[in-house]
C-alpha cells in the first residue's frame, strides 16, 4: 500500500507540473490539459478502491486434509494408482538413491510410487492429536486429583500443627510439674535418713514396750505370790487363833470354878 501511495503522489506532482507549464500554451494545446485531468481523476478513482480491498483482507490457512497421488512410476506422467489421504499408513519398500520417489505398499496390498516429501517417519499431528488430547485430559484430571490431595494434606498439616501446639503447651505444663518433682525430690537423701532414724526409734520404742510388758508381767506374778503368801499367813493365823482361843476360855472357866 505504501508503494502505491508514493506512485500516486509522484503522478500528481508530474500532472501539476505539466498543467503549470501548459498554462501559456492553453490556447494552443487544450486537448493535452484535458488528458492530464482525466488521468488524474482515473488515478484518484483507482487507488482508493485498491486501499479498500487491502483493508478488507482476512487470514486463511491451508488445510491439513489432502490426498497424495500414488503412481505406477517415478514421475508425474505415470498413471495414478490411487489417492492416499493424509495420515494413511504405508510400508516403504524401496527408495532409489537420487530419486524423489519411494515405492510403498498400502495396508490393502496396493503398491506404487509416492514423492518422498509426502512421507514421514512418524505419524502426523492430526493422527497423534487425539491421543495427545486424551493424555492432556488425563493429565488435567491427575492435576485435579493432586490438587485435592494437596488440599487434604494441607488440612491435615494444619490439624497436626494445631495438635503440635497443644502438645507443646502440655509439654510445658509437664515440664513445670517435673521441675516441681525435682525440687521435691532434691532432699530425698535427707528424707531417707530421717526415715531410717524414725524406723530405728520405732524399733527402740517397740523393744522398750516389750521390756515394760515383761517387767509388768514379772511384777504381776510377784504381786500374786505376795498376796498368796499373805493369804496363806492369814489362814494359818486364823487356824492358830481358832486353836488357841478355846483353850484360853476353858482355863478361865476352870479357874473360876475353883474359886
Amino acid at each position: 500500500m505504501t508503494d502505491w501511495q508514493g506512485v500516486y503522489k509522484r503522478m500528481v506532482c508530474e500532472i501539476k507540473g505539466l498543467n503549470s507549464a501548459a498554462l501559456w500554451q492553453s490556447s494552443v494545446r487544450p486537448i493535452r490539459g484535458l488528458s492530464c485531468t482525466a488521468m488524474l481523476l482515473a488515478c484518484m478513482a483507482l487507488f482508493p478502491a485498491q486501499d479498500a480491498g487491502a483493508q478488507g483482507a482476512e487470514s486463511a490457512w491451508v488445510t491439513d486434509q489432502f490426498e497424495v497421488t500414488m503412481r505406477t512410476g517415478q514421475n508425474k506422467s505415470k498413471t495414478i494408482v490411487r489417492m492416499l489421504k493424509s495420515g494413511t499408513r504405508v510400508e516403504r519398500l524401496e527408495r532409489p538413491p537420487g530419486s524423489d520417489y519411494s515405492r510403498v505398499r498400502t495396508g490393502s496390498g496396493a503398491e506404487g510410487w509416492v514423492l518422498n516429501r509426502y512421507l514421514l517417519t512418524r505419524p502426523p499431528a492430526r493422527i497423534t492429536l487425539p491421543d495427545v488430547e486424551k493424555r492432556l485430559q488425563q493429565t488435567q484430571e491427575q492435576r485435579k486429583q493432586l490438587e485435592r490431595q494437596v488440599r487434604t494434606l494441607t488440612e491435615e498439616r494444619t490439624q497436626l500443627q494445631r495438635q503440635l501446639n497443644q502438645l507443646q503447651n502440655s509439654g510445658e505444663d509437664v515440664q513445670k510439674q517435673l521441675d516441681n518433682v525435682r525440687k521435691l525430690s532434691s532432699n530425698v537423701i535427707q528424707i531417707d535418713d530421717q526415715n531410717k532414724q524414725l524406723r530405728q526409734r520405732l524399733i527402740d520404742n517397740e523393744l522398750a514396750v516389750d521390756e515394760l510388758k515383761a517387767e509388768n508381767s514379772r511384777l504381776g506374778s510377784r504381786s500374786n505370790r505376795e498376796w498368796f503368801v499373805i493369804g496363806a499367813m492369814v489362814i494359818m493365823f486364823g487356824i492358830l487363833v481358832g486353836l488357841i482361843l478355846p483353850r484360853i476360855r476353858w482355863r478361865k472357866k476352870s479357874s473360876w470354878g475353883d474359886l
